[in-house]
Parts: C-alpha cells; sequence; structure tokens
C-alpha cells in the first residue's frame, strides 16, 4: 500500500483518535530514529498527539563526528554537548519540545554518558576540532579511562566486570564516571536538556557504567525526570538489570527475541507467559525492534522488513497484554549494516514529511500502519484494566483474552481461517474490529463488525495470521453498517 494511501488512513485515525484520548491517558511512546527536529515537531502535532502517544524518543542531539558515508553510529560519538546535529541545531530542538509538548507529547533524548569519540580525531558537525582523548574545554586525557588491557584497551572479554565498564567499547573513548569533573559535565548537559523542557533520557551503552556512577549524575540533576537504560542483558554476564532499578527502568532486551518465537512457533503457552524472567511490569520497557536489532540480519528479530505479519502480529500483541511500558519504533530503509539516513546535500537528516504529510523516501514511518493508532487507543482506553480475563486457547494457534469489560482481543497464529465463539467480558453491543484497517471513523462504518451478545459472547471469524480487536469505547459500538 502506497503511504499516500496511509496518509488518507492516517486522517481518519487522527480525528478517531483525537475523540477518543483523554488527557492523562497516554502509555506508549515512539522511537522516531534519526529524524529531523522540524519533522519530529510536526509529527507530534499531527499524528502523535492526537493518536494519544505519551512521549516521542530522539536521537542524541550533541555534536557528533562526520565520518565516512554518515554512517548512523555517528551520532553515538560526542564531540561536544553543544546541540548541533544533523537533526538539527539547539533554536529547532527547543522549538520541537515545546511543540510536542504542547499537543500532550513528552520528548525523551537518547544520552549518551558512557563515551566520546572511537576515531583519532578530526571536526565534530558543528565545527568543534577533536583528539580521541583531547576535547577542548570539555575533557583530555586524564578524564577517561585507560583499562591497561588487551593490549588497545578495548573490551573483549563482556564476562569480565572490570573489562566491561573500564575498557573501551569498540575504540570509544571511555569516560571516567566515576570522576567529579565528567559527572560534573555529564550533568551541567542534562540539566540544560531539561532547562529545554525535555522530560526523560534513556541512556545508551548503560551497562558499560557503574549504576553508582549514574547515580551520583542524577543526584546532580535539577528536577525529576524520566529515566530508562539501555541494559543488554546477558545471564552469562556480570551486570544485572537489579543494579540499576533503583535509578531508573530498564529496556528488557530478552522481549523482542521472546515475542518473536512465541508467534513464529505458536507457543501459546510462552505468549502467556511472556514476562517471566524479566523485571516487574511497571520497570520495564517492551519493544518489538529497535534501531540495533534490526541490523544484525537476527533471523529472531521481527521487523517491517522482516515476516511483516508476524511484525504486525507482534505489536499487536505487545500493546494489547498488560506489561511493561510500550516502545515503538519507526525508522528508514537500508542496504547495510552502517547505513546512515537520507541525507541532504549540506549533510543533515533529510526532511521526512512533504507539505501533505506523506512520508519521504527512504524514510519507513511504519508507526503509521493503520492498526499502530489503533492498539496505541486500545492501550490507553484499558489502562484501568490492567490484567487478563477470558483467557482461552485450543493450544495450538488461536488464543484469545480480554482486558476487563473494556477490550477483547483474539489471534490467530495458523495459517487457517477460524470461526468460533468467544466467552468475553464486554457489554453487549455491537463492535469494530479496530485493526482490521477497513474502518472509517468519519462516517462511523465497519466492514468487518461484530455482535457481542447478551452473555457477552461474540462469533468471530478469524483470517490466518490476524488478529480481532473490540473496543469498549469504540465509536462503532452500535449502528455499524
Amino acid at each position: 500500500m502506497s503511504f499516500q494511501i496511509w496518509a488518507r488512513i492516517l486522517s481518519f485515525l487522527t480525528l478517531f483518535c483525537a475523540l477518543q484520548v483523554q488527557a492523562g491517558t497516554r502509555t506508549v511512546y515512539i522511537h522516531l530514529f534519526e529524524w529531523p527536529w522540524k519533522d519530529v515537531a510536526q509529527e507530534c502535532e499531527s499524528y502523535l498527539g492526537p493518536a494519544g502517544f505519551s512521549a516521542v524518543q530522539v536521537s542524541p542531539p550533541h555534536e557528533h563526528i562526520m565520518w565516512q558515508n554518515n554512517p548512523w553510529w555517528e551520532r553515538y560519538q560526542v564531540v561536544s554537548y553543544n546541540l548541533n546535529s544533523r537533526s538539527g541545531n539547539e533554536a529547532e530542538f527547543a522549538d520541537m519540545v515545546r511543540r510536542c509538548q504542547k499537543v500532550g507529547v513528552d520528548v525523551y533524548v537518547d544520552a549518551v554518558l558512557n563515551h566520546t569519540t572511537g576515531i583519532p580525531g578530526g571536526i565534530g558537525f558543528g565545527g568543534t576540532r577533536f583528539t580521541h582523548y583531547d576535547y577542548p574545554g570539555l575533557y583530555n586525557y586524564n578524564d577517561f579511562h585507560h583499562c591497561g588491557r588487551n593490549g588497545n584497551d578495548n573490551i573483549i572479554n563482556f564476562n569480565d566486570r572490570y573489562e566491561l565498564q573500564n575498557c573501551e567499547l569498540v575504540d570509544l573513548a571511555d569516560l571516567s564516571t566515576s570522576s567529579e569533573n565528567v559527572r560534573n559535565r555529564l550533568a551541567q548537559y542534562l540539566n540544560h536538556l531539561l532547562d529545554l523542557g525535555v522530560a526523560g533520557f534513556r541512556i545508551d551503552a548503560a551497562k558499560h557504567i557503574p549504576s553508582q556512577d549514574l547515580a551520583a549524575i542524577y543526584s546532580k540533576l535539577k528536577r525529576s525526570s524520566y529515566i530508562y537504560h539501555e541494559v543488554i542483558y546477558d545471564p552469562r554476564g556480570p551486570v544485572e538489570y537489579s543494579e540499576y532499578l533503583p535509578y531508573g527502568d530498564v529496556m528488557a532486551y530478552d522481549y523482542p527475541r521472546a515475542i518473536s518465537r512465541n508467534i513464529t512457533q505458536k507457543n501459546i503457552s510462552g505468549l502467556l507467559h511472556l514476562a517471566q524472567g524479566f523485571p516487574r511490569s511497571e520497570d520495564s520497557i517492551v519493544f518489538v525492534t529497535n534501531h540495533d536489532l534490526e541490523r544484525h540480519g537476527d533471523a529472531e528479530i521481527l521487523g517491517f522488513y522482516n515476516n511483516r505479519k508476524a511484525y504486525r502480529l507482534a505489536q499487536i500483541f505487545m500493546l494489547a497484554w498488560p506489561y511493561g511500558y510500550p516502545q515503538l519504533y519507526s525508522g528508514y530503509s537500508f542496504g547495510s549494516f552502517d547505513q546512515g539516513p537520507p541525507l541532504t546535500s549540506d549533510l543533515k537528516s533529510h526532511p521526512v514529511l512533504d507539505n501533505g504529510l506523506n512520508c519521504l523516501a527512504n524514510w519507513t514511518c511504519e508507526h503509521r500502519m493503520p492498526e499502530v493508532a489503533a492498539m496505541v487507543n486500545f492501550r490507553n482506553q484499558t489502562d484501568k484494566a490492567f490484567y487478563v480475563n477470558n483467557w482461552w486457547t485450543n493450544g495450538t494457534d488461536l488464543l484469545s483474552f480480554g482486558r476487563g469489560g473494556l477490550g477483547f482481543v483474539v489471534m490467530n497464529l495458523g495459517g487457517q481461517t477460524v470461526a468460533r465463539e468467544f466467552e468475553t467480558s464486554l457489554p453487549q453491543g455491537e463492535y469494530c474490529n479496530i485493526v482490521s484497517g477497513s474502518y472509517n471513523p468519519r462516517t462511523k462504518t465497519c466492514s468487518e463488525s461484530f455482535e457481542v451478545d447478551n452473555r457477552g459472547r461474540v462469533h468471530a471469524t478469524i483470517q490466518p495470521m490476524s488478529a480481532v480487536v473490540l473496543l469498549k469505547t469504540s465509536p462503532f459500538k452500535s449502528k455499524i453498517k
């Protein structure tokens, strides 16, 4: 389907969500990877705010290196804490934060605190000259770890805590976060972002920083903020999620593989116990893919270009299932691991949206798939029933569950169409399948409607690898044609 058609669907969805979402009931956020600040602001106003997203995570805003062919990982190499990146300058960043906040969308910044650059030297995006261990007016040689291991100070043994937190990750100059000077510099950067209205931080490479060092940095922040940590968990490694939980949430890094395995292998029991072994729901960020995972060619990671039917079902399940704080993702098409975003002639991120709010090539805008806004609304509206009832499965490839008396979900993971009766806790009435992509909020018509009888039962026909999602507050509750 073309993005021109997506745009027309989007206009309907925007109206739908504007009618449905109330202030305070926002439970899902989105990572707009490498988007320019001007486009993030526009997307907040035209889509994210009306659709009920809680927040947007943006790429690191600091000045970064410029490398051959401008790979995506340039953004994760700090030259200075000036807000001058290929996404835009400080004025554009501040304007984005204000505009997003105005429509109820917080801004989370991807914060790089572990390191600076991994190259011998050069000139940053904003014109700052640097060498590997010398950043004039910011850091010098003594502000970095020099671990004395492996001949080049690089991490080789990721099961050794000393190496993991004192040596260099692929040559990235490792900041001595136990140093008071370093802590003050990092806190100064975060406080500046807070002054501009930023609401939270994703802490990049958090497991490479001792949790007590992060706690000391956070203690210098001038106000509270939402903090979550990138802890790529390895059960054989020395670092535990629990070390970071006193200071913020963690990204449940096994979740993407777990949800992918259970859906593609039709493991119904695995979906029922999906959160087993992860941190508590209130401590966990959950996601189906992200900018790192989608690049590694791991067949177990679902994505926009990898088994799209299963990817869509995984997102529907994640947004319907009462566990964690879901992060959705939107990036760009790429042909190699390193490939960066589309760029203009002056090496800035190319605009994402045209004047008609359509996505331009090669931005994917997968967050605009029609079921996404519907499921964000579903999670917002069922938040008061953050539990599962009416669980049922045929034991192989069909499952159903309710969210109290507010919502109901049926998923068919198999290859055959199934028709049967399901028991719900929904009030009697007529409902639309909000993820069918065939409804029209403007005219309140729907080509796939279902009747819940006075016993709470619904007879549904479910196509292969698809879902039926019913919502109590849907405008299609009655008189569907």
